[in-house]
């Protein structure tokens, strides 16, 4: 049954997102100052260029930079664009905005308040003056991921769900390595990234429309 309050639905959702920026919050200020989870972070990073090659390094750049901002932006678009199409529902079309909104406001105050310094190891991407703490670019992947997950759950044609699915779930692992072997990001952003983009994700679906990409796949 569609819900007759969406505004006031989602408006619901503003206290999980509230909480997990604080969360956030809490949770980059600790690593920032500990310095010895810093140092084996760092190395970490150092172990994954040692084993890098020009191959590896040019993935690496490739797969970060589709995540950038005009490219989420514009695969958030899409699929808006996709879902509107496929349900004419507009509740369920704006799920992928109304995540990356959670995610970036999330990601927003939480980089504003924890500020956390790159790693201290060669860029092999392009340096960003923003927080390292979360990975943004981790977290809105992740979030579009989640949505992706739950509309695949819908789609009949077994070879074409697993696909999404498959997709949904190679990427954004793809990308945490990469944002890591990059030198742009200690491993602990990019879990915070994950969760952030998972969360995010489930508080779209669950508050916006009537929460049905949730709920059990129709039967086929």
């Amino acid at each position: 049954m569609p819900n007759p309050h969406p505004y006031r639905q989602a408006v619901r959702g503003l206290p999980a997102a509230v909480g997990l920026a604080a969360a956030n919050v809490l949770i980059g200020r600790a690593l920032a100052r500990n310095a010895r989870v810093q140092e084996r972070e760092t190395d970490v990073i150092r172990a994954l260029q040692a084993r890098g090659s020009p191959g590896r390094d040019r993935l690496a750049r490739l797969v970060s930079t589709a995540a950038d901002v005009p490219a989420s932006i514009a695969h958030g678009a899409v699929a808006v664009a996709v879902l509107w199409r496929w349900t004419r529902d507009p509740r369920l079309a704006v799920a992928p905005a109304v995540a990356l909104v959670v995610e970036t406001a999330v990601y927003l105050v939480a980089g504003a308040l924890v500020n956390r310094d790159r790693p201290g190891v060669p860029r092999l991407d392009r340096d960003q003056p923003t927080s390292s703490f979360p990975s943004g670019h981790q977290g809105a992947t992740v979030a579009l991921m989640v949505v992706h997950l739950a509309v695949a759950r819908r789609v009949a044609n077994p070879w074409l769900r697993t696909a999404i699915t498959a997709a949904c779930v190679a990427y954004p692992s793809t990308l945490a390595w990469a944002r890591v072997h990059t030198g742009l990001h200690y491993p602990s952003d990019v879990v915070a990234g994950t969760l952030n983009g998972v969360a995010a994700g489930l508080i779209a679906l669950d508050r916006v429309g009537d929460g049905s990409l949730l709920g059990p796949p129709p039967p086929t």
